[in-house]
């Protein structure tokens, strides 16, 4: 039996559902949700023996680091001052914002969560989301693979989850409601939930491509209650998708033909690009060959959509 097919959920003292009380009115996850998959079984069961051993070592601040925030997260719950506020004011927003980036967060975005991206059986305490993007070193990714591109993968999982915790202590400081929810063991698909709060597009390697960074970023979220985000409907982002179908080199590039040239299409239509367990041997090796070898991570957006525009345009 397949390990990560087997425990589809993180414990119960590491879940926001074991915090949750009778009169909490949480969002169930849709008829069209995908199972949740916990990336460090995953890799339990498909790394390299000698790959996990080296990684032990070095990684090992980061996950102990990130587990101790998934419990944060979840055990914080019973921390939301339910003051019945859910307007927030520009100032405080804008302090959030700031703090938010001191916090090493590099972009934000905000959106109504679809109900379909809330993993299968799990369950998130309000429907509008507060998604954060952190960049990783592209020059330390470049060297994929390798141990120093695998430790600032889970740089960015530890940081990202004690940045929406904290984040979190401040809105509940301002009266509001919240639930972090981090990026290692989130409660939903954070790639298209950013996507949906315009932050960028779903590329071919399943990996959320931003306009600033390519796909060089890791994500989380934050759940609020708050009525008046400023949700953007703009799809600025949406020309990757048609952009990526004509370029491929993630594909050509991946060393363990992990990504699909034609992305099998899910029942909620969120198209799904990694075949997971051939991805997993050479990510727990450090791999991040889809990243290093996009050509958005190159910085060069406003280039490559003038280019790619133009080259449309003339067919």
């Amino acid at each position: 039996m397949k390990l990560y097919k087997l425990m589809r959920k993180p414990p119960f003292f590491l879940s926001a559902s074991h915090w949750m009380t009778k009169k909490d009115q949480p969002v169930k996850s849709g008829p069209n949700s995908r199972q949740a998959v916990i990336i460090p079984l995953l890799l339990i069961q498909y790394g390299s023996i000698s790959a996990k051993l080296k990684a032990m070592t070095t990684l090992k601040n980061y996950l102990v680091s990130s587990i101790k925030g998934m419990r944060i997260s979840a055990k914080g719950l019973q921390h939301n001052p339910h003051s019945g506020k859910r307007i927030i004011d520009e100032k405080t927003l804008k302090e959030m914002e700031d703090y938010a980036k001191q916090l090493g967060i590099s972009n934000i975005g905000y959106t109504k969560v679809n109900p379909n991206y809330v993993f299968k059986d799990f369950e998130i305490l309000y429907d509008k989301a507060i998604m954060f993007t952190m960049e990783m070193n592209k020059q330390l990714i470049a060297t994929s693979p390798s141990l120093e591109s695998n430790k600032e993968i889970f740089r960015t999982y530890a940081g990202l989850g004690t940045a929406v915790n904290k984040i979190a202590d401040f809105l509940r400081e301002n009266g509001f409601n919240c639930h972090p929810s981090p990026a290692i063991g989130g409660d939903i698909n954070t790639v298209p939930t950013a996507q949906d709060a315009n932050l960028g597009c779903v590329g071919k390697n399943g990996i959320l491509v931003t306009p600033e960074f390519g796909p060089c970023v890791r994500l989380a979220g934050i759940f609020v209650d708050i009525d008046n985000l400023p949700i953007s409907d703009q799809k600025d982002h949406r020309w990757i998708a048609d952009f990526c179908k004509t370029c491929n080199r993630c594909v050509k590039s991946c060393p363990a033909g992990a990504i699909y040239q034609e992305p099998k299409v899910l029942k909620d239509g969120t198209h799904v690009y990694i075949d997971l367990e051939k991805c997993a041997p050479p990510f727990s090796d450090g791999c991040s060959t889809c990243i290093s070898s996009c050509v958005f991570t190159s910085g060069q957006y406003d280039r490559i959509k003038s280019a790619f525009k133009s080259k449309t345009e003339a067919y």
